[in-house]
């Protein structure tokens, strides 16, 4: 998943200028790109691939983009 990652930021970079900063995934694949940093904590891979991450329908592949606005986060007590 790390360097399906790479690759998607590297062409997405090299088209746009720029590096993304959304990372959208299934859920099996981030917990594939989780089992691959060992890291559990969806808020620490986010920190270690520099993007925030979406979770899309299960059938999709993943993709990257940027967008202006920062997320907000929800949270949860």
């Amino acid at each position: 998943m790390l360097s399906v990652i790479n690759q998607l930021t590297t062409q997405y970079e090299q088209h746009h200028g720029f590096r993304p900063n959304l990372l959208y995934s299934t859920s099996a694949q981030l917990d594939l790109l989780k089992e691959q940093l060992s890291e559990p904590e969806i808020e620490i891979v986010a920190q270690l691939i520099g993007m925030d991450i979406v979770l899309i329908k299960a059938n999709s592949k993943p993709y990257v983009s940027w967008v202006q606005i920062p997320w907000k986060h929800s949270k949860t007590a």
